[in-house]
């Protein structure tokens, strides 16, 4: 049966999910007739939602209890029954601080920013895939910290900057490193991060001249922290908003662990990224929310070229407020966008 030709049972179907969504517990038929627009009595109501009931669209605690809708009902929902507000002048505004300092700022200390404001607007967790640095390189550094410690700079033609802790022989001196970047930038500036990689173990197999072979690992191992699949990465916030929102401990529990399962994870927002616009995951629709009544709200974010470049979500109880997340994901996930590609 499909309830989207019956207007009593959208009607009623409707207001119990945005009341429950409000209140979070299940929800009954006198309560529901004190809220409707055209009053009707419990009898009434409660022979509609027992009849939801049998199309598995809601579902109940037990006999007396009120109801809830089950992942087929908040599917119904979301994909015929909410209209998305507009993000008002404060969300925006708290938004766009993800902008605030980003020259300079490494590529992770941006997207850390945005997972922060992200996951406090959302009240939710919120993930991030890290994009693959697909622009040519305009010049990399490397700095001598301490005896057997330098960090590797790296800016790229965008103007993002990324920087990493690598460890080098402790004989290592700021001269010797002064003459890798001048190497390495003189040879290798404008060629992609994994063209550079290609040609310095090229250099390192030929044993070809330029900077001797122990300059040439510390290239290498410098260089290596960025894998050609650097978007196997996702970082997470806001963990905390889960355990406010959860009366099951073990369900959380083993939920929260999913999220150590950094793979699993890359793989539905991949997966979701490649679709238009936002995309929404309820329950079981996904192996990974099975049994833990959750949502992941995900988009893509592109780069200058409308290339995919990575995914951003949030993940909450089902009984979010789609109507306000999606466009709150959609507007991250276009100014994300904005700022990697420098416009």
């Amino acid at each position: 049966m499909d309830i989207s030709q019956n207007k009593r049972y959208i009607e009623i179907f409707k207001k119990l999910v945005e009341v429950y969504i409000e209140t979070g517990h299940p929800v009954g038929s006198l309560m529901l007739s004190k809220t409707l627009d055209k009053p009707l009595s419990p009898a009434t109501i409660r022979n509609v939602m027992a009849d939801l009931e049998d199309l598995g669209i809601l579902a109940s605690d037990h006999v007396s209890s009120g109801r809830k809708p089950t992942d087929k009902g908040w599917r119904i929902f979301v994909d015929g029954l909410i209209e998305a507000s507009n993000l008002s002048e404060i969300e925006k505004q708290a938004l766009e601080t993800i902008k605030d300092g980003v020259i300079g700022q490494s590529l992770d200390s941006v997207l850390e920013t945005a997972g922060d404001v992200l996951s406090k607007l959302s009240n939710c967790v919120s993930l991030i895939v890290t994009p693959t640095i697909d622009t040519a390189i305009r010049h990399i550094e490397f700095i001598l910290l301490s005896p057997g410690r330098a960090i590797v700079v790296i800016v790229n033609d965008g103007g993002q900057v990324e920087n990493r802790l690598i460890e080098i022989p402790t004989n290592i001196s700021v001269s010797v490193l002064e003459q890798i970047t001048k190497y390495i930038n003189t040879q290798f500036s404008g060629l992609m991060l994994d063209e550079i990689r290609v040609k310095v173990q090229e250099e390192m197999d030929c044993q070809k001249e330029g900077i001797d072979r122990i300059g040439k690992q510390i290239v290498s191992d410098g260089l290596g922290f960025l894998s050609l699949d650097n978007s196997d990465r996702v970082i997470i916030r806001g963990q905390s908003n889960l355990v406010e929102k959860s009366d099951e401990i073990e369900v959380l529990n083993g939920l929260l662990k999913k999220f150590d399962e950094q793979q699993t994870i890359k793989q539905i927002l991949d997966q979701s990224a490649n679709a238009q616009g936002v995309k929404i995951f309820i329950g079981a629709e996904t192996k990974m929310f099975e049994m833990t009544g959750c949502s992941m709200i995900v988009s893509g974010y592109k780069n200058d070229k409308k290339n995919l470049i990575g995914a951003l979500g949030v993940v909450g109880p089902s009984r979010l407020r789609y109507s306000r997340i999606i466009p709150l994901v959609d507007y991250t996930a276009k100014l994300l966008g904005s700022i990697l590609s420098g416009s």
